[in-house]
C-alpha cells in the first residue's frame, strides 16, 4: 500500500470541483425541510395530504409508503429522503468508476503504480475518497437536520442522525456494487451501466418490497435500508451497523475481485470486437450506430419516468383544490391554473433528464478528444467542421427525439388519469416546447468543447441550477430574474397569449454557443 496517502490525496484533489458540485445542493435541499411546516403548520392540516399520498400508487411508487401520523420530520425523509439517497447514490457510481476504472483505462493506474505506488494503492485511494465524501455528506446532513430541530418543534435528534447513517450507508453501498463492476467489466462505460442498472433493480426491489411489506426483501436492497432505519419514527441503529457490514462486505468482494484480474482485464466476456461488419456512410453514420444503445438506454429511462409521473396525476384535482395547503405551496412553485402548475412542474423533471443526456452527448465530443479518437479520425480526413457539427446535430436529435417520447408517454398515462383542463394537451406541449431550452443548454456544451475542453463539465452547473431554480426557487422567494435563468420549465401553453420571448432567447443563446463552439473548436490544438 505504498503511496497511499499521496493518491487518495491526488484522487481528492481532481474531485475538488465534483464534490461540492454534488454536495452543496443536497446540502441545500435538507436545509429546505421548514418549508413543510410553513405549508403544514399542524397535523390536522396535513391530514388530507398523507391520506392522499398514501393512496396515490405514482407516490408510493416513486417515494415509498409514507409513515404515520406524518410529522414533519416523517414528511422529510420520505420526500427529500428519497432525493438524497438517490442522488447518493448516483454521486457514488459515477465517482468510483471514474476514479477506479477510468483512470485505469486512460493509463494513470500504469503511471501511479510505475511511480512507485503498491499493488493495492489504485483500488483503495478511490474507495477511500468515494468513501470520504459520502461520509463528508452524510455528516453534513446530520449537523443540518439537527440545526432545524430548534427551528421546526417536530424534527429529533435521532431522526437527524438515523437519516445521516441511512445516506451514508446507501452510498457506500453503490459504492461497493460500483467497485465490484469495475472488476468484472472490461472498461469504465460497461462498469457505470452495470452499477446504474443495479441501481435501477435495486429501486424495483424497494417498490416490490413496499407493496408486499416484505421486510426481508429490504434487505437486499440498498435503497430500501431506509424502511428499515425509518428515520424520525423508530431510528433504529442496529439495522444501520448490519448494512454498514454489508457494505464493507461488497468491497471485500470488490478487492478480491481485483487481488485475481489482470491489468486492463475483466471477468466478463470481451465483447470489444466482433466480426460483423457495421455498414456506415461518413462520419454521421458512425456517431448515429454508436450511439443507438445509448439512445435506447436513455429513451427507456425518459418513458419510464413519464409514465410514472403520468400515474400520479389521478388525484391532483382534490390535491390542488383552491384553498388548500398543497395549492398554496405549488402557488409559490408555479403560476396558473391547478392543471397548469401541476404539469409544469411535472415537465421539469422529465425535460430535466432529457437534458442531462443532451447535454452528455454534446461533450461527449471532448471525451473523445482526450482518449485520441478526434486525432485518429482528423487524420483519416475527417475536417474539424464535420466532427463538431455532427456531434452538435447527434445532441439535437437525441433531445428531440427524448422529448418527443417523453411528452407522448406522459400524455398517454395522464388520458387515463384525468382529461380535464387540457391536461392531456398540456402534458404533451409543456414537453416538447421545451426544445429551446435543451438547445440552450447543448449549445453551452458547445461552446465549452471549443474553448477549453477540460472545462466543458462545468455547463452541469447551469443544468443544476436551472433544477434549483424551477424546484425550490419559488420556496425560498428567489427573484423572478432569477427562476427565469434557466434552460428548463419555459414552455407553451395551449390555453390564452402564447408568449415566444424565452424560447427566442434559448434558442439565440443554443446558437450562439454552437457558433462560439464551431469557431474556437475550429481554431485551437486539439488536447488543448
Amino acid at each position: 500500500m505504498g503511496g497511499l496517502g499521496r493518491a487518495l490525496g491526488l484522487t481528492l484533489r481532481r474531485l475538488r470541483v465534483q464534490a461540492p458540485a454534488w454536495l452543496l445542493p443536497l446540502w441545500a435541499l435538507a436545509a429546505s425541510t421548514p418549508s413543510y411546516e410553513s405549508v403544514y403548520p399542524s397535523l390536522a392540516s396535513r391530514t388530507m395530504l398523507i391520506e392522499s399520498m398514501r393512496a396515490t400508487a405514482g407516490t408510493r411508487l416513486l417515494y415509498g409508503v409514507l409513515p404515520l401520523p406524518g410529522t414533519i420530520g416523517q414528511l422529510a425523509q420520505w420526500e427529500i429522503g428519497t432525493y438524497l439517497v438517490m442522488c447518493t447514490a448516483l454521486m457514488a457510481v459515477l465517482m468510483t468508476c471514474r476514479t477506479l476504472r477510468a483512470d485505469e483505462d486512460e493509463g494513470l493506474v500504469e503511471l501511479i503504480r510505475g511511480a512507485g505506488a503498491g499493488r493495492w494503492t489504485p483500488l483503495l485511494a478511490p474507495l477511500g475518497a468515494v468513501i470520504g465524501i459520502v461520509a463528508l455528506e452524510a455528516a453534513g446532513i446530520g449537523v443540518i437536520m439537527t440545526a432545524l430541530t430548534g427551528q421546526v418543534a417536530e424534527l429529533t435528534v435521532s431522526g437527524a442522525w438515523a437519516l445521516a447513517g441511512v445516506v451514508a450507508v446507501v452510498g457506500w453501498a453503490l459504492a461497493g456494487t460500483a467497485a465490484v463492476a469495475c472488476q468484472l467489466a472490461r472498461d469504465a462505460g460497461t462498469a457505470r451501466g452495470a452499477s446504474l442498472g443495479a441501481l435501477g433493480v435495486a429501486f424495483a426491489l424497494r417498490v416490490a418490497a413496499d407493496e408486499a411489506d416484505s421486510p426481508r426483501l429490504r434487505w437486499l436492497s440498498p435503497i430500501a435500508w431506509r424502511d428499515l432505519v425509518e428515520p424520525y419514527t423508530a431510528d433504529r441503529p442496529v439495522p444501520l451497523a448490519v448494512c454498514a457490514g454489508l457494505c464493507l462486505a461488497l468491497m471485500a468482494a470488490a478487492g478480491a475481485l481485483y487481488a485475481r484480474r489482470e491489468y486492463l482485464g475483466g471477468y466478463l466476456p470481451d465483447r470489444s470486437t466482433s466480426r460483423r461488419r457495421w455498414r456506415v456512410r461518413g462520419h454521421a453514420g458512425l456517431v448515429a450506430r454508436l450511439d443507438r444503445r445509448p439512445l435506447a438506454a436513455w429513451a427507456v429511462a425518459a418513458a419510464c419516468v413519464s409514465a410514472l409521473f403520468g400515474a400520479m396525476s389521478g388525484s391532483i384535482t382534490e390535491l390542488l383544490k383552491p384553498g388548500s395547503p398543497t395549492a398554496q405551496m405549488v402557488d409559490k412553485m408555479a403560476a396558473g391554473s391547478p392543471m397548469s402548475q401541476f404539469m409544469g412542474l411535472l415537465t421539469v423533471f422529465t425535460v430535466l433528464l432529457v437534458v442531462v443526456a443532451a447535454v452528455g452527448r454534446a461533450g461527449a465530443l471532448a471525451g473523445d478528444e482526450r482518449r485520441g479518437l478526434v486525432e485518429a479520425e482528423a487524420a483519416a480526413g475527417v475536417s474539424r467542421t464535420r466532427l463538431f457539427v455532427v456531434q452538435a446535430g447527434a445532441a439535437v436529435i437525441e433531445a428531440a427525439l427524448l422529448l418527443l417520447i417523453s411528452g407522448g408517454v406522459l400524455a398517454a398515462t395522464t388520458a387515463v388519469q384525468v382529461t380535464e383542463d387540457h391536461a392531456v394537451a398540456r402534458a404533451f406541449v409543456y414537453t416538447v416546447s421545451q426544445l429551446p431550452g435543451a438547445l440552450a443548454a447543448i449549445g453551452l456544451a458547445l461552446a465549452l468543447v471549443g474553448l477549453a475542453p477540460r472545462r466543458w463539465p462545468l455547463v452541469w452547473a447551469v443544468v443544476a441550477w436551472s433544477a434549483f431554480a424551477q424546484f425550490l426557487g419559488g420556496l425560498v422567494e428567489l427573484p423572478d430574474w432569477a427562476q427565469d435563468l434557466s434552460v428548463i420549465g419555459h414552455h407553451l401553453d395551449v390555453v390564452g397569449p402564447v408568449d415566444w420571448k424565452p424560447l427566442a432567447i434559448q434558442t439565440a443563446v443554443g446558437l450562439a454557443g454552437a457558433v462560439v463552439g464551431l469557431l474556437a473548436y475550429r481554431r485551437r490544438d486539439l488536447g488543448a
